[in-house]
This record gives structure tokens, sequence and C-alpha cells, in this order.
């Protein structure tokens, strides 16, 4: 049964994103770029909403050319930077959007709304996980629905003090099982830990 991940950069008080959206506090280094390329290469889908969508999509399709001289993000590897264009490019895109009338930044499909069941059905299809790679918003918004299966979240050593919060007005409480730490020579720390779900009767 293929998985549900969200992956998430986050500072040490629980942030996505500064209060106006800016991410210039993201730190990386080579083994953050291979783990980050590892996590893209063993998913069918990414996942995400409009506003992450649309930002995304006004960097990658350039990035990893000729004409680009630097990637989102400051790769320290532009072989590393070529490979990871080329998957977020070419993995297929679910957009979850009542407004967007097109994704034009593809292979990419616009769904209205959050369907648990469709969810559950996309899961026991065969193939690989999926990833919620972006967008604060919509992974609480499958959070609230019990729908995540993992988390991975890139902990950078700096506290924003207020900014885009991941778990905040969640409103509900449920138990993970740590399944691995990793810390980068950056300083950031990958929590991965999974949604620890009590066996049914």
């Amino acid at each position: 049964m293929r998985k549900l991940i969200v992956s998430m950069m986050t500072s040490l008080d629980g942030h996505v994103a500064r209060a106006d959206g800016a991410l210039d506090w993201f730190l990386s280094d080579a083994q953050f770029e291979e783990e980050m390329l590892g996590l893209l290469g063993s998913v069918d889908a990414m996942l995400f909403g409009r506003v992450s969508y649309e930002l995304l999509a006004q960097f990658w399709p350039t990035a990893g050319t000729p004409a680009s001289d630097e990637a989102p993000g400051g790769f320290t590897s532009r072989a590393r930077e070529i490979e990871f264009a080329r998957l977020m490019n070419s993995i297929p895109k679910i957009v979850y959007s009542r407004t967007l009338a097109a994704a034009n930044w593809g292979p990419a499909t616009v769904i209205r709304e959050i369907d648990p069941e469709e969810i559950a059905s996309q899961k026991r299809q065969p193939g690989r996980d999926l990833v919620l790679f972006a967008g604060s918003t919509l992974a609480q918004s499958f959070a609230k629905l019990d729908l995540i299966d993992e988390y991975r979240l890139m902990v950078h050593p700096v506290v924003l003090g207020n900014g885009l919060s991941l778990f905040s007005g969640l409103g509900t409480e449920f138990p993970l099982q740590l399944q691995r730490t990793t810390t980068f020579p950056s300083g950031v720390v990958l929590l991965q830990y999974e949604r620890a779900r009590t066996p049914r009767a």
C-alpha cells in the first residue's frame, strides 16, 4: 500500500515560511541535497496547494538549463541541480485548488476538493508513494482528515518567531512513531515519523 508523505522544511519553532512567505532561511549541503533527490526519486506523484504550485511553477521549468544561473535553494552541485529540476518537472503533480483554471507546469491534474475516499483509493493502487512537498495549508487539511502516513520534517537551526505554522490550529491529536533521524553538515536535522495507527480488531 502506498503512503502519503509530508516533507516540509521547518524552523525550530515550527514555521515553514516567514509571515510574508519568504524562504530565505533555508540551508543546504551536499548530503541534504542527496536526501531530497532520494525522496523525489521514490515517489509517483507530488501534491500541492495552488499557492505553492504557482510559486514553484515560476522557477522549475527553466531551472537546471543553460539559461538558468542558479536554481531556487542554491544547490552546491550543478549536477544535483539538473537532476532535481528533471525530477521536479517530470513527476506527475496533483494540485488542490478551487480557483486554478489550468495547471500548465505538468504533467499535472487539478482537483477541486479533498476527498478522503479518493485519497484512500490512490493509496491502494500499485506503485510508489505520494509526497506533499509544499503548502502548509494543504498539509494542515490533510492532517485534520488524518490522511498523512509519514512526516519528514527538515528542522533548520533557526527560530523565526512568527510565520506560517505547519500545525497551528490543527485541533486534533495523534501519536507518531520516530523512524529515523539524520543530522546534516548544515545543521539541518531530519525527523522522520510514521503515523501510529491502532490495528483494527
